[in-house]
């Protein structure tokens, strides 16, 4: 198979990697920017994409466009139902005939190995991660590596495929985020390498709300698994998180999100150091710091952009609730997320509750 990335680009969208800025470009009369990473905005993207295959001069094959076309209807439909029906709706025929038309659509697509199969991968991703069983949501990014890998083997060949395909790396940037949470709520390994990370843009980490460094923080645990691990290095990176917390953070929703994720990474390196070192910490100083998650998402907004992005560090805070306090505010927040416009997340309590009755910290 033919690198994608040979020869001139088509410049529609430029993208910088995490240290840099986010640039915008005209082509062919209009201009895309992502200011929102919702599920709203994942359609804009889609169809932003639609549109540019359209307009480009770039000759794309049609079960391509089409394929982004059905990806597209399918996506509208299956938000607007839920927040019309609730979740039933993704069991109602009219739902299910045009999942299974983009499913058709997409093995043919990815059978000729186009990298517009991603967005098909991605919008099945992204509904797996919102209704599907909680942390669970790997085979899609596994299929999206596995595609992406016939065409990039390094960051300069995707960020010209990028060029080349309006919205690719944006789309990417949702499955490396799914891919790390996933792996820590997991324990599983990382998908992604580093070099696919290194696309995944501020704007996205500023939209749900997580720091730069404490996202390299879950990177580097998520991948301290395979490997041996220094303990005096991770009590120096706690600290870091930590520190980092200001008083500032606990006034608007966005830095109340910074805190819940600060905090988890905090509570994740705690556990981790008592797996390689052997010994007990104090499970006191644990249970603060889980109160300090705690207070923080009892104090959002639940209709807060950033609200819903927090469902992995409130299911890892939960593992460690050693209170009918702490349970209580992880059961609100699966709650409110099951009530929201498109309901989310529908086994995240049940989980909980099961390791809270392992733990005995339940009946």
């Amino acid at each position: 198979m033919p690198c994608l990335c040979a020869g001139p680009a088509d410049v529609f969208l430029s993208s910088k990697g995490l240290m840099g800025e986010r640039e915008e470009e005209h082509c062919f009369g209009f201009v895309v920017i992502l200011v929102s990473w919702g599920l709203d905005s994942f359609v804009d993207l889609l169809d932003d994409c639609y549109r540019y295959i359209q307009d480009s001069q770039r000759v794309f094959p049609e079960e391509a466009i089409q394929l982004v076309a059905r990806t597209l209807e399918f996506a509208r439909s299956r938000i607007h139902g839920a927040k019309q029906g609730g979740m039933a709706d993704a069991f109602s025929l009219s739902s299910i005939q045009r999942q299974m038309a983009v499913l058709m659509g997409l093995e043919q697509v990815v059978e000729s190995a186009h990298p517009l199969a991603l967005f098909g991968i991605a919008t099945f991703a992204i509904f797996e991660v919102c209704s599907g069983p909680f942390g669970r949501w790997h085979c899609h990014l596994h299929g999206a590596r596995s595609l992406l890998d016939l065409h990039c083997h390094n960051r300069v060949c995707l960020e010209s495929l990028g060029r080349k395909i309006s919205g690719l790396v944006d789309v990417l940037g949702y499955m490396l985020w799914f891919d790390v949470t996933g792996a820590l709520v997991q324990g599983s390994p990382l998908i992604f390498d580093d070099w696919h990370r290194e696309t995944l843009q501020t704007s996205f980490l500023d939209s749900v709300g997580c720091p730069l460094e404490t996202f390299e923080l879950f990177v580097h645990l998520a991948q301290s698994k395979c490997r041996n691990v220094d303990v005096v290095d991770l009590s120096w990176r706690a600290m870091e998180q930590t520190l980092q917390v200001q008083s500032s953070d606990w006034k608007s929703d966005q830095g109340l999100a910074a805190v819940v994720y600060r905090y988890t990474a905090v509570i994740l390196t705690f556990s981790r150091m008592q797996t390689v070192s052997g010994t007990v910490r104090s499970s006191q100083v644990l249970s603060s710091i889980v109160d300090r998650v705690c207070d923080a998402v009892v104090q959002m907004n639940p209709q807060s952009k950033f609200y819903v992005h927090l469902a992995s560090p409130v299911y890892l805070t939960g593992m460690h609730a050693r209170t009918k306090a702490q349970c209580a505010v992880v059961r609100s927040y699966w709650r409110n997320c099951r009530l929201g416009d498109f309901p989310r997340y529908p086994d995240g309590q049940e989980q909980c509750e099961r390791i809270w009755r392992d733990n005995r910290v339940i009946r």
